[in-house]
Formats: structure tokens, sequence, C-alpha cells
């Protein structure tokens, strides 16, 4: 066998394996454990979040029949060094990938064969500058980052990168465990058709900080910290001027969040949320009487932002939950996200 062969064999393998490993979360939509392959020429691709789809004519017993395949996100892609010049019309490519549940013509992409022969896995690194999906090699040094801003507040600003969570990830994962109650409001739910990705939706303040690592960024100012989600857009407030939350707060996915430093760590109190879920792949929920206490520093032996969480909701959840999640500097700057869901029929609950 030569060696562009056994080069294309290696990738396939260790793309699928890597699918199979991390990407339950597509589970629900894909067959991760059945394989098409199809050839054809490009129509368009959309790099777009959550997920990019790439577009393609195949010829089938003589007539053209329009295939699309999910790829990683948009932003993802393009950190990468992914473009949609890579895609012009009419370019021929064969695709490897997983057949879609409910959908004919649609899969979730491992990997692709341009026409020359050249060969890309789903989460190729064209740029050579991630040793790891989604983790940077060059992060930021902080040794020429100011501890303090000018008005005597911890330094919490600027872009984050996640290290925390899917594979290699560091932090502790919290594990949240259900009352009945919690259980009967859980019940029904379907993550191909109930995740609230599927509507451009952040999920909830811990989800959304860490998801795919999308760049996130802290803004501070004497009165306010804003967190700024590199994931669906999502933005947080959080009020240093008030000692208690406002009686008539509207409830909302973020809730009400005020804080005080303690020393170099910022304390977050949240109430306020409206009911949620928690984790968008078993369905577990949470009620409107969910609160939360956030521990945000930087710890300069690490190099890490570090936020450490409880949480509490005596109706949906049995006693408290803790968490961890941790952050790099990041040497790319927070983009939108632009949420643009192309998923289709494959996630629309068919009808009973």
């Amino acid at each position: 066998m030569n060696a562009p062969k056994l080069i294309f064999l290696f990738l396939i393998a260790l793309t699928t394996t890597g699918s199979l490993q991390a990407h339950h979360s597509s589970v629900p939509h894909f067959d991760l454990n059945a394989e098409v392959i199809v050839s054809g020429v490009v129509t368009r691709i959309r790099m777009v979040n959550p997920h990019a789809y790439l577009y393609f004519d195949v010829t089938e017993n003589g007539e053209s029949v329009n295939w699309r395949c999910e790829l990683s996100s948009g932003t993802q892609l393009k950190r990468y060094g992914w473009s949609a010049d890579m895609f012009p019309k009419g370019r021929k490519i064969t695709v490897n990938g997983a057949p879609a549940r409910r959908e004919g013509n649609v899969c979730y992409l491992n990997s692709l064969t341009f026409g020359d022969g050249t060969v890309i896995t789903r989460r190729a690194d064209l740029t050579k500058t991630f040793t790891r999906p989604g983790r940077s090699s060059n992060p930021v040094s902080s040794a020429d980052r100011s501890t303090h801003l000018e008005n005597g507040q911890p330094n919490l600003q600027g872009p984050w990168l996640s290290q925390s969570f899917g594979r290699n990830g560091i932090g502790e994962r919290p594990r949240f465990s259900s009352t009945p109650t919690g259980d009967k409001a859980a019940e029904g739910y379907e993550m191909a058709f109930d995740d609230p990705v599927l509507r451009c939706h952040i999920v909830n303040i811990f989800f959304g900080w860490n998801h795919d690592r999308h760049v996130n960024d802290i803004m501070q100012t004497d009165t306010t910290v804003t967190l700024q989600y590199g994931f669906m857009d999502f933005v947080r407030t959080i009020h240093l001027d008030q000692d208690e939350h406002p009686e008539n707060i509207v409830p909302s996915t973020g809730g009400h969040s005020i804080g005080h430093w303690e020393g170099n760590t910022l304390v977050v109190d949240t109430v306020g949320f409206e009911a949620g879920v928690l984790n968008h792949r078993n369905g577990i929920k949470h009620s409107d009487q969910m609160q939360t206490i956030e521990r945000i520093y930087f710890d300069e032996e690490k190099q890490y932002l570090i936020r450490e969480y409880t949480v509490t909701d005596p109706l949906y959840l049995v006693g408290e939950t803790s968490g961890t999640d941790m952050m790099a500097l990041s040497s790319v700057p927070y983009s939108p996200y632009n949420c643009v869901e192309l998923s289709g029929d494959n996630n629309i609950r068919p009808s009973q």
C-alpha cells in the first residue's frame, strides 16, 4: 500500500475515533457508528455558528442530488485557518462522514479529500498554532500585564480562552443531582429536539462560558464587571455598587448579579434566573429558585483565570453542587458569534 493511502486511512481512523469519544453531543443527530463516503462538487459553504455546513452536489443514478454536511463552528474553522476560498463552487471533493438520523443526504463530516488528493480532517489545524483542539499553543504571557487597574481593582480584563472540559480539559465539571420535582420537570426532554442550542440559546451561565472554547471577554468599570461570552453573544453584567438584589427582578437566563472584592477575588451572587436547562445532554433542569455564588480570580502561578462556583436550587436540585473552570489569556480576540442554525429537519421532532 502506498504512503498517501496509508496517511489517508490513518487520518480517517483518527478522526472517527475522536468523533466517537469526544462528540457524543452529536450522537442524537448523527449515527457515528455508520459511515457514508460520497463524491461530488462544491456548491456552497456556510461558515457560521454553531456549526458550519458544506453543501455539494452528488450525481446519483444520473441525477444531481444536493448534500450538506456539518462541520465544526465557523469561528473555530477560521481560527484554524479554514476559509471559504478553499471551497470554490465546482471544486471536486470526496466526503467521509456519519449519516444524519432523520434526514437523507446529510452527514457529520469526518474528513474530506480534494480532487488533487489533499486530505483534511474535521478539526485540521491549517495554521499549526494549536497543539490540541481549541487550546492555544502560544497563549499570551501575563509578564507585562498589570495585576491591578488604575482604579485599584484586580485586573480581570481581556480575552480569555477556556482550558476546561472536553478532551484533556482541566477543572471540575459540576455533577447535578435532581430532586423528584426536578426529575418530573425533565420528563420528555430529548436533546435531539429540545437542546436550547438549537434555538440559538446560551443554555446557562456555566455551559456557555466554556462551550467550544469561543473567546470570552471581560470588561471592568468602577461599578460593573461585564462578561461577554463568546458563545451565543451572551452578556452578563455584575453590579459592584449594589449590596442587595432588587425586589422586582425580571427572570432571565443570566439572572441578576451583584459582586464585591475579597482581596483579589471577585465574589458574585446571582439570583433571578428563569427556569431552564443545566445539562443540555440529559435535560437536567433548574427552577427559578436557583442561586449561584462564583469566585473569580487570576492565579499568577498557574497563569489561569479561575472561576469556582456553587449552585443551589431547593426545588429541583439536591444539596449544593460545585464546579471549577479555567481560562488562559487568548492570543485571539473576542469575535461575535452570530448564531445561524442550519440543522434543518434532522433536529425537528417528527410528528406523532
